[in-house]
């Protein structure tokens, strides 16, 4: 079970570095690469994010 747990955690992590580089790259002007949106939306899907978050953060690109 603790093992488990950190495995959650590690990508819960990974899944809010890789959401910090997309916002930053966002406010700036710039889009994101499709390689950088998948790999956010794999480690979501792994750190159990609700797919409305993640649809979100891939796909709401007119609030932007």
């Amino acid at each position: 079970m603790v093992t488990n747990d950190k495995h959650l955690l590690k990508y819960k992590l990974d899944y809010l570095q890789l959401t910090l580089k997309i916002s930053k790259l966002r406010y700036h002007g710039e889009e994101p690469s499709m390689d950088l949106l998948m790999q956010a939306h794999e480690v979501g899907c792994l750190a159990h994010i609700p797919d409305d978050e993640l649809n979100y953060l891939l796909f709401n690109l007119e609030a932007q």
